[in-house]
């Protein structure tokens, strides 16, 4: 293994994967804080604010700050990497951006002062007044996958984290960054670039409610609780099947396919192979070994 598995987590992260979340609307509906947290978030802003966001991720809808914010060397709260974000000139913009292999704007320093703009209105009236166990249970989530890494197992430890991803990498990969985060979940995404693989997986940051299931328990039965996940899960014992093949066996729409993976994943009931942008599907059973005992314990 030529390339390397590393954990990294920092607030700022966090407050670029909430704002994304937030205007993504195509994923609303598989966020587990779902519309409701989107509408109540959206009083916050004026009418005109959110149509300055909206437009920003409509025009901008393949730009990621990850790669920046990996590459930030000092202070990464959001003040902090902001303040260091906005000091770059144009040539050290087009050198970070170069060094991934990006797609660079024609703009590239006009995009990064409204991106500045919006992630410091978006600080000012949400991510910066959320509860601080989230990022306090983020960054213990990430000191805790860290220590799991002995260099022979990373891509046991990142099956783990993410839920069933198995990666694939080519030959030109040299390391692969995990970030836990909150605010997307369920959702794991990932992005490619030569040398480098990005990938931000769920966690649960915070306890559930007195006397409520654990977000990973519910995660599990409700995947179970549907006839098509059923069938879709019976398709994928012992074979690897693409996108196109379950939707073909399903008879259903590709949407609505998609969402059901996305469910099935969620609760690490399916393996995603992963080789570059292409993907494939089969069953995980290690997420149903201890069910029995995690419903009784919960009942008892």
């Amino acid at each position: 293994m030529d390339y390397t598995v590393e954990v990294d987590f920092a607030p700022m992260y966090e407050c670029f994967t909430s704002l994304t979340a937030f205007l993504y609307k195509q994923n609303h509906n598989a966020l587990e804080s779902g519309k409701v947290w989107v509408k109540e978030v959206q009083k916050r802003f004026t009418p005109a604010q959110l149509q300055n966001m909206q437009e920003f991720s409509k025009e901008n809808a393949d730009f990621t700050l990850t790669p920046y914010i990996w590459s930030c060397p000092g202070d990464r709260s959001v003040d902090g990497f902001l303040d260091w974000f906005d000091g770059l000139s144009p040539g050290e913009l087009f050198e970070t951006a170069a060094r991934f292999g990006s797609t660079v704007s024609s703009n590239l320093a006009g995009l990064r002062s409204r991106t500045s703009d919006i992630l410091r209105e978006w600080n000012e009236r949400y991510f910066g007044g959320i509860d601080p166990a989230i990022l306090e249970g983020l960054s213990r989530e990430a000191e805790s996958r860290r220590a799991e890494l002995s260099g022979a197992n990373a891509m046991e430890v990142y099956e783990r984290a993410t839920q069933g991803m198995r990666l694939y990498p080519g030959e030109s990969l040299k390391q692969i960054i995990l970030i836990p985060h909150y605010h997307a979940r369920p959702l794991v995404t990932t992005s490619l670039y030569d040398e480098f693989v990005f990938t931000s997986y769920a966690y649960d940051a915070l306890p559930p409610e007195e006397g409520r299931p654990a977000p990973s328990l519910l995660r599990l039965t409700r995947a179970l609780s549907d006839e098509t996940r059923l069938f879709i899960l019976r398709l994928l014992a012992g074979k690897q099947l693409s996108f196109t093949e379950i939707v073909r066996q399903i008879g259903l729409s590709k949407s609505t396919i998609h969402y059901h993976l996305i469910t099935l994943r969620s609760a690490g009931l399916v393996i995603v192979h992963s080789t570059g942008k292409s993907a494939s599907y089969s069953l995980r059973l290690d997420a149903l070994n201890d069910l029995p005992k995690r419903i009784a314990d919960y009942l008892e």
